[in-house]
């Protein structure tokens, strides 16, 4: 066997690259709707190793991934965990498509559910594919939704027995794949509903199951069918910019104490507006820093109030001192192990939320007003454009508002900031994106409407209390806006023409199913194309650089913005230019 470090491998992918690397779920002792209830353990594990070094197949246990061993399953029984999500590779369990399961593979799937039962512990078993096969995207290529199907009835058939079987897990983080992932989705369910009537199965969603912006994807799963009724949506959360979990530039100690409450929050609001279950099957925070603990705390404590389950990235052998791991070195516990020790033990839930509040019996006194603050709040306006994606500077299928990007606003419209809308509904910001000579500004609420509160009504930064019921003071006599002076445009940092190639999954080098481009890696666009800064289209849009991707001689850049790009309007011969870094 290798030494720990050589198992800690980047998740790879279609493009050769995953966000981050792979998991272990040793977790949360969930209820199942099915049965009578009983306690769910609201923090658990992902105990990982079977998926490591999922380029290299079929591969050797102990060599280029590793399964746990039975002494492992009784160190973390002895912890107080209840349930694992175990991650697993399609390519490994079916080396060849539509073929049979390999013996191997097989066997070591079966040990590890006989040490679960052994300990009286319970698994989640985790396809994780991120939607494809050998890097085809199941739907596409010679990969059939009817080949998806067919492996979830084999994984049904062969472990829908077992004791220790919680749930299936169908998919792990789909990306790349709005069209085919509802699809699929509903070709695993009848998958395993041909084989097991009864354990749940666990819906992740698009954008890599991205809690804060699953209301930006996912609506259409909500058009799942499970003649069991017993899906569970499941979303991931990481404190990062890009919710990858890589950690590589973010000051913690600028952030907000409830910033990992706001990231989980839009998932919540989600499943309390269409009447579903969750729970966050991935989330992890570094150790190099005692605020994380206090980030992570908040937000298992939102998610204790709404009965949400959440097991932790990561666990399990080979981890050695990764710093998102909780495995213990030398004997001693990973600083992040306290804070999760506090919701081991719970006594509070027994059955999955989140809960609706129930209604009032009787007559609920109207509130006091709070009297105004006698200083007026920081205020800007909205800027003032309407396109296909915003409507009088409110963004249309997100509640976002576009404001210029002045020093004056920047500092105070920041995460956490409470802020009152024209319409007097007063929430909190959740994130800002600057993109050249303007921001937006996104805030914890559904939709807004932009003929409500746009252009040219104005955001302002709310009181102190964050209230929102204060007695509005009357609304002065509009006077005429001052013109609005024409843009300035952004200095040009950096260029590069766009890749030249056209096929199903791309026009022109512009991805068709995500807004990416595909650019050259060389030394300066890869010095230059850099998460964080801000690119200018052909077309004049402005977006920030949510993720980049290196793909052999070639690098993904992926914009964060949920609008397919135009490759007939943007793509080669045009160039992508960063205007700032």
């Amino acid at each position: 066997m290798k030494t720990s470090a050589s198992f800690v491998l980047n998740k790879i992918s279609s493009t050769r690259f995953f966000k981050k690397v792979l998991p272990l779920a040793a977790a949360v002792a969930l209820a199942s709707p099915a049965v009578h209830a009983e306690q769910v353990d609201l923090v658990g594990l992902n105990l990982s190793g079977a998926g490591f070094a999922a380029q290299v197949l079929p591969g050797i246990d102990g060599t280029n991934y590793i399964f746990p061993v039975e002494s492992y399953f009784q160190q973390w029984n002895a912890k107080g965990i209840k349930l694992i999500r175990f991650p697993i590779i399609w390519e490994r369990l079916q080396p060849t498509l539509g073929g049979a399961l390999d013996p191997t593979y097989t066997a070591l799937i079966d040990r590890t559910f006989g040490y679960a039962n052994k300990y009286g512990m319970k698994i989640i078993l985790d396809l994780h594919n991120y939607t494809m096969y050998r890097g085809t995207i199941i739907g596409t290529g010679n990969v059939s939704y009817n080949h998806y199907q067919q492996i979830m009835t084999l994984i049904a058939q062969r472990w829908s027995g077992q004791p220790s079987l919680y749930a299936y897990d169908i998919m792990n983080e789909p990306h790349d794949s709005m069209t085919q992932w509802p699809i699929m989705a509903q070709y695993g369910i009848n998958g395993v509903r041909s084989v097991d009537k009864v354990k749940p199965i666990m819906i992740e969603g698009n954008g890599w199951s991205e809690a804060t912006r699953w209301p930006w994807w996912n609506d259409s799963l909500l058009n799942l069918k499970d003649p069991s009724n017993n899906l569970i949506f499941q979303a991931h959360s990481y404190f990062d910019e890009d919710a990858g979990g890589n950690y590589t530039a973010i000051d913690v100690n600028k952030l907000d104490a409830n910033y990992g409450v706001e990231r989980v929050k839009p998932f919540v609001e989600w499943l309390k507006k269409n009447g579903k279950r969750g729970m966050i099957g991935e989330f992890g925070v570094p150790d190099n820093n005692p605020r994380w603990n206090l980030l992570m705390d908040n937000m298992l404590a939102y998610l204790k109030q709404n009965c949400i389950p959440a097991t932790y990235w990561a666990a399990g052998p080979g981890w050695g001192s990764y710093f998102l791991s909780v495995e213990p070195i030398n004997g001693q516990d990973r600083p992040q192990w306290p804070t999760l020790k506090k919701y081991i033990d719970n006594t509070t839930c027994t059955a999955i939320g989140p809960f609706t509040a129930p209604v009032a019996t009787t007559p609920t006194p109207a509130p006091t007003p709070t009297v105004p603050s006698t200083s007026t709040g920081y205020s800007s306006a909205i800027n003032n454009f309407t396109n296909a994606d915003w409507l009088n500077g409110v963004y249309r299928k997100a509640a976002g508002f576009s404001v210029a990007a002045t020093s004056g606003n920047t500092a105070a419209f920041k995460i956490g900031t409470s802020v009152r809308l024209a319409n007097g509904l007063v929430t909190k910001i959740s994130s800002v994106q600057v993109v050249g000579s303007n921001m937006s500004v996104w805030v914890n609420s559904s939709a807004l409407d932009g003929a409500v509160v746009g252009y040219p009504n104005k955001l302002t930064v709310a009181d102190a209390a964050g209230t929102g019921a204060t007695t509005p003071a009357p609304t002065p006599a509009p006077t005429a806006p001052a013109p609005t002076p024409a843009p300035t445009a952004p200095a040009v940092v950096a260029t590069s023409t766009m890749n030249n190639f056209t096929n199903t999954d791309w026009l022109n080098g512009v991805m068709r199913k995500a807004a990416a481009i595909s650019l050259p890696a060389t030394t300066a666009n890869t010095s230059a194309f850099k998460t964080g800064a801000s690119v200018r289209l052909a077309n004049g849009q402005v977006y920030k650089i949510k993720s980049v991707q290196m793909v052999g001689s070639n690098m993904s850049v992926f914009l964060d913005t949920p609008t397919l790009l135009n490759g007939s309007a943007v793509g080669y011969p045009n160039a992508l230019t960063v205007v700032s870094q």
